[in-house]
């Protein structure tokens, strides 16, 4: 499995072991490892990727690929996490149901609260099978 663009913008899967989806998921971190980690996981689960290196590219892909799922970093350059869902919330040409996985290295009582309202949360580094199946639980949910 390759991708053909690494970051930012929308991976093409390539290999994938599963049937192709139509879900799109953006996956913003600032750890190039991290992005290729979760991409590769994602990919090989047969779901779309795009990426974002920064909190700001994630808001301008996020705008522009209208994905299913964000798995977004709290600790990221330019615009957090924090941020970045401010930024998305606040525009009213977003789809405010759209679900967030925060994955993060960020350790703070209030961050799974706020996953819970916004989506889930998950500590770093997180096992590809429980990512997954957190990815599958939330998009059954607003299907």
């Amino acid at each position: 499995m390759t991708a053909t663009k690494p970051t930012p913008g929308t991976a093409v899967c390539v290999g994938s072991r599963s049937t192709p989806s139509n879900r799109t998921i953006l996956v913003a971190d600032d750890s190039r490892t991290v992005l290729r980690l979760v991409e590769r996981t994602l990919c090989e689960a047969g779901y779309q990727v795009a990426l974002a290196a920064d909190g700001r590219q994630a808001v301008n892909v996020a705008m522009e690929a209208k994905p299913d799922l964000i798995i977004l970093d709290i600790n990221m350059p330019v615009l957090d996490g924090y941020g970045v869902c401010h930024e998305l919330l606040a525009d009213k040409a977003w789809d405010g149901a759209t679900p967030v996985i925060f994955l993060t290295s960020a350790n703070a009582p209030h961050l799974e609260t706020l996953g819970n309202q916004l989506g889930a949360f998950l500590s770093k580094p997180t096992e590809p099978e429980r990512l997954l199946a957190t990815v599958e639980s939330l998009l059954a949910r607003i299907a």
